[in-house]
């Protein structure tokens, strides 16, 4: 179900039970401004709809700037969600969220509009461009982000039948994400470049992080925080090719998982190995690898698109990206030391 129309109502009667639902003022606006950057290798509609400008085929690589409305009155349920730093949409006359206009820049405009510190997030299965430039927002307003959001979108489709292409298409994207990435490392006024990939976005990052490693021109030491946020990646796979490249990269690498996370137990079936994400089947445990298990805090329902959908989740990513603070140091979450090393558990509000 699309992001800006999941069924509302049980994450919220969820977060009454866990004491964080407050009374929004009378004065919030229907919808606040986010604006985005982004980079899409998807092909160009044409259309006079923002929400279908890009479609799902192969294009070249392409950038501009978009704005996402979203709303207050839905939204909200981290603690650290503030509609009052956003500008109000003028003509706002529902509820909903929304993408609002799409205008594409060359590479040299692109560049000029970026800052200090950015935030570049890869989308994962079965989003069309318009709904991951929504959960890209999501994550911004709910976090409270003030790195600048860039959107990295490759060819997925909108269909739970399309998941075969949607893996080819990821792969095929690689390279065009490593060039992104490398952008953004090369510009004199960006300092830190935080990188989170959502679901099978996170095959296309540690593909793109690797041929990075390997190219001398590129600025690798300006890579921030690392995010794997339910990874659809072979556990396996992971450990042994992906694990060093990050330990040689030096970034904090964090890593987003479940145990109840009904599309990654659907992908181990379907490729015939443990997928990192999946919590059922393993707590991935590895020195360089903070592992925040987020079972506690999500239903089945959600589990999958915990970063974009629950507020704990969020939370616990605003301390992460803008307070730059370990897991050991964050409130959201509590160590569980085991043979094998130690993890952490998402706290609900209640426990925090």
């Amino acid at each position: 179900m699309p992001a800006h129309s999941r069924p509302k109502f049980i994450i919220v009667c969820l977060a009454a039970l866990a004491g964080c639902v407050t009374t929004m003022p009378v004065d919030t606006p229907k919808q606040v401004l986010i604006p985005l950057l982004y980079a899409t290798d998807r092909h160009v509609d044409l259309s006079t709809d923002a929400s279908s400008f890009y479609g799902t085929d192969r294009g070249g690589l392409a950038f501009g700037k978009t704005t996402v409305a979203l709303s207050p009155r839905k939204e909200g349920e981290s603690p650290f969600a503030d509609w009052s730093r956003w500008q109000p949409r003028s003509d706002a006359s529902r509820n909903r969220n929304e993408l609002l206009a799409v205008s594409p820049l060359d590479r040299e405009a692109f560049s000029a509009e970026v800052g200090r510190s950015i935030f570049l997030y890869i989308h994962g299965f079965r989003r069309d461009f318009d709904i991951a430039a929504i959960d890209l927002a999501l994550v911004v307003y709910e976090a409270d982000l003030h790195s600048v959001p860039v959107l990295f979108s490759w060819p997925s489709g909108n269909s739970v039948l399309g998941y075969a292409g949607d893996k080819t298409n990821m792969r095929w994207a690689t390279s065009d994400l490593r060039d992104t990435i490398k952008l953004l490392l090369s510009l004199p006024t960006v300092d830190t470049v935080h990188i989170a990939a959502h679901s099978l976005g996170s095959s296309g990052l540690l593909d793109a992080l690797e041929r990075l490693s390997h190219d001398d021109d590129a600025r690798i030491d300006k890579i921030g925080e690392v995010i794997l946020a339910s990874p659809d990646v072979d556990s396996d796979l992971f450990r042994r090719e992906h694990l060093p490249v990050l330990r040689s990269i030096g970034s904090r690498v964090t890593l987003y998982a479940t145990d109840n996370d009904v599309p990654l137990q659907t992908s181990q079936r379907v490729n015939r190995n443990d997928r990192l994400g999946n919590a059922s089947t393993e707590i991935f445990i590895e020195e360089g690898i903070e592992t925040v298990v987020f079972s506690d805090v999500v239903t089945f329902m959600n589990s999958h698109d915990a970063i974009v959908e629950i507020g704990a989740v969020q939370a616990d990513l605003h301390h992460l990206l803008e307070g730059r603070l370990g897991a050991d140091e964050r409130p959201t979450v509590e160590a569980v030391d085991t043979e094998r090393g130690r993890y952490w558990r998402a706290l609900p509000f209640s426990a925090q």
